[in-house]
């Protein structure tokens, strides 16, 4: 394919997509950018600023973090509770609010970016991106390009889950994409639903199917049938040093088991035991050899995720009284087989902890296993064509691709690419945690100084 120019200007940054990561970016650049500094933002979403996590139409489907920790900006932190209280009167520090205003509210942030000077969209698709001649060159779907001296990758969680069994036989019957409007829409009102996979994004389809008026059975499953926990109120309790415990995962799990101990006989949560550590999640990962980083997400990081990641108090209690009702039932084990018999699909598992043979026949299947971060093997843009270019790196364990702790790609062969970077779900090989706006907003600031 020929590719045209669509601006004969060469930019200062290019950002490839305004979701969260790319919209909080182009906030804080243009709050520092000098006269004549440019970046452009690429996506080719309709509504753009909100990504695929704030683009639920669902009200059931709610933050899993207060609005007091929700601001865009760190120095900042009640720019989101002023926002919100304007518009949901009553609402507070405390308030844990629909996934979609959360998205209204980056849809302002993005649009005040794009009213200056600094900041424009260009509503496309980026397909494509190679060096030349000292720059950095986006193709574009249309056949078109454009020029910058710096690349930002800011495409989220841009894969879609992994297909946990052969689903060929139910295809009619399946949805490998969780979120949005068509994964529950059009089911009768007593249908029978499973949903593989027992975390957050199982949580949000649940919700969502009974906000569309479901009332048929729902079947959930994974492999451990844990469901995670929720926020409660506690006193917060900071770390100031990380005890040597965590040298390694072993030794960490003993130090978090022992303190929770410690805490809840003295009356407190554990939560507060939890959320001390994450100021130090990246510290702790690094220091991390990459057998014990593999070791943690075989044997700990579904027991960390289910502890870490909380639901919100209102969804935990919609989700207790389907439980209740006999509405929901969790099961532990492994999937075996997808068939369809007659207008049903009927999917077979073996329990966890016996031999027994468990069979649901459901009149939809639902992936909510979360998106895939294997990268080595997919083919969407602009990720499969760097990486035949050698580009980037793929991380051994498949949790995204390789950075350095200010976000520039590792590439192939070893090497720094300087003016390529990430910011979010990308970073996760070198952060760990890198998919909240908690610890986006950060990167956004610190990288928006590099930059301007």
């Amino acid at each position: 394919m020929t590719y045209q120019v669509v601006s004969e200007h060469i930019f200062d940054v290019a950002v490839i997509g305004a979701g969260a990561s790319g919209t909080l970016l182009a906030s804080q650049y243009g709050k520092r950018a000098l006269p004549g500094a440019s970046l452009v933002l690429i996506d080719a979403a309709v509504r753009p600023g909100r990504g695929v996590a704030y683009e639920t139409p669902f009200l059931a489907n709610v933050l899993n973090v207060p609005a007091g920790n929700m601001s865009a900006f760190p120095d900042d932190k009640h720019h989101f509770v002023r926002w919100l209280a304007g518009r949901m009167p009553g609402a507070d520090e405390a308030t844990f609010a629909p996934r979609s205003v959360y998205g209204e509210y980056l849809e302002e942030i993005l649009a005040e970016s794009l009213a200056g000077d600094a900041v424009q969209l260009v509503k496309a698709r980026a397909v494509n991106l190679q060096a030349r001649n000292g720059l950095l060159v986006v193709q574009l779907q249309e056949g078109e390009q454009l020029c910058a001296r710096s690349v930002v990758l800011a495409i989220g969680n841009a894969l879609i889950p992994a297909d946990p069994l052969d689903v060929t036989a139910i295809m009619p019957l399946y949805r490998g994409i969780p979120w949005g409007e068509e994964a529950v829409r059009g089911l009768a009102v007593d249908a029978t639903v499973l949903l593989i996979g027992t975390g957050l994004t199982t949580v949000d389809v649940a919700l969502s199917l009974r906000e569309t008026g479901h009332r048929g059975a729902i079947h959930a499953v994974s492999r451990h049938g844990k469901l995670y926990q929720h926020h409660r109120p506690y006193t917060p309790q900071s770390l100031e040093e990380l005890p040597p415990e965590f040298q390694t995962p072993r030794g960490a799990f003993r130090w978090v088991r022992g303190a929770v101990d410690r805490q809840q006989a003295a009356g407190g949560e554990w939560r507060a035991v939890i959320d001390s550590l994450r100021p130090h999640i990246p510290k702790i990962w690094q220091g991390w050899t990459l057998p014990q980083r593999a070791s943690f997400q075989r044997h700990l990081r579904n027991l960390w995720d289910i502890h870490r990641h909380r639901m919100a108090p209102e969804v935990f209690q919609q989700l207790t009284a389907l439980l209740d009702d006999g509405i929901l039932t969790i099961h532990a084990g492994r999937l075996l087989r997808a068939d369809i018999d007659g207008s049903q699909a009927r999917v077979t598992m073996r329990a966890a902890h016996s031999e027994e043979v468990i069979v649901v026949r459901a009149e939809r299947v639902i992936n909510c296993t979360g998106p895939s971060r294997n990268y080595g093997t997919t083919e969407i843009p602009p990720i499969a064509g760097m990486r035949d270019q050698g580009m980037l790196r793929l991380d051994p364990l498949r949790l995204g691709i390789e950075s350095d702790p200010e976000g520039r790609l590792t590439t192939a062969d070893g090497s720094i690419l300087h003016n390529v970077y990430t910011i979010g779900p990308l970073r996760i090989p070198m952060l760990f945690e890198s998919i909240a706006i908690p610890e986006i907003r950060v990167q956004a600031e610190k990288l928006a100084q590099l930059l301007a």
